[in-house]
């Protein structure tokens, strides 16, 4: 039987999905990049992610599928003197989709709003806990959003990852 806090939590990531970008919101330049997205204002950036949703809700138990982004590192690379949040650390929530999955893949979005060095994952909720596939740019596993991009509002491609982000 599910309780009353994961229905509502369940029923919040599908309004968080239902109520995603409009499309025709972005565009990509003659060399295929991306260009700054609705979601992407001065003062954030957005990562972007294909997520293979039937994939991911194949999983036995599975409910909900997000993608969210955990600050892990500041800009600078150690040993750079730095503080973050760290008990917990940072996490932004950005778009969920409900399981079963409706379709093979899905382009699924955060936005953050601080500089770092940041770990982005497609979560999927189960019955038991979650199981979550790594996403970052090129070989990468963790995505550098630098404050020029935060000034700016831009937009960074992310591509999956086989298995979870390592620990930070």
């Amino acid at each position: 039987m599910i309780s009353w806090g994961r229905f509502l939590g369940t029923c919040a990531l599908a309004l968080v999905a239902a109520c995603g970008g409009v499309d025709g919101d972005e565009g990509t330049d003659s060399d295929g990049g991306s260009t700054t997205a609705a979601g992407a204002t001065p003062g954030e950036v957005e990562i972007v992610g294909q997520v293979d949703v039937i994939d991911l809700c194949g999983t036995n138990g599975a409910t909900t599928v997000s993608f969210r982004a955990t600050r892990v590192g500041c800009e600078q690379a150690k040993p750079a003197p730095c503080t973050i949040k760290v008990d917990p650390f940072e996490e932004v929530v950005g778009d969920a989709a409900t399981c079963p999955g409706s379709q093979n893949a899905a382009d699924m979005r955060v936005v953050v709003g601080n500089a770092g060095r940041w770990q982005v994952e497609a979560r999927v909720l189960t019955d038991s806990g979650h199981i979550s596939r790594c996403f970052g740019p090129g070989s990468e596993e963790v995505t550098l959003v630098t404050k020029a991009q935060i000034e700016a509002g831009g937009s960074i491609a992310v591509s999956a990852r086989p298995g979870p982000c390592p620990p930070p």
